[in-house]
C-alpha cells in the first residue's frame, strides 16, 4: 500500500516530462526530463545547440506529447 500512495502523490504534484530529440533518421533519441513542462521547453531553448533539432516533449502521467520546433533564433550575434 506505501508503493500506490507514493506513486499517487508523485504523479498528482512531480509529473516527469520525457525530453526526446528528433534524430536525422525521423527516430527520436531521449535526451533528459524535468519536473515540468515549462521546464522542460525551457532545457530545450536555452541549448544552442539544440536549435536545429524538432523535440518532442512527453508527460510521462497523461502521455500528452508536445513538439517543438526549431526556433527562428533572434538572438544572432551577427544579424545585429
Amino acid at each position: 500500500m506505501a508503493f500506490k500512495t507514493a506513486i499517487r502523490s508523485g504523479s498528482s504534484m512531480n509529473e516527469t516530462f520525457d525530453i526526446f530529440r528528433r534524430e536525422t533518421d525521423g527516430s527520436f533519441k531521449w535526451v533528459g526530463a524535468a519536473e515540468t513542462l515549462a521546464l522542460a521547453r525551457q532545457k530545450v531553448v536555452q541549448d544552442p545547440a539544440a536549435s536545429d533539432y524538432v523535440f518532442l516533449i512527453v508527460n510521462s502521467a497523461t502521455g500528452e506529447k508536445t513538439m517543438i520546433e526549431p526556433p527562428e533564433k533572434p538572438d544572432l550575434p551577427h544579424s545585429q
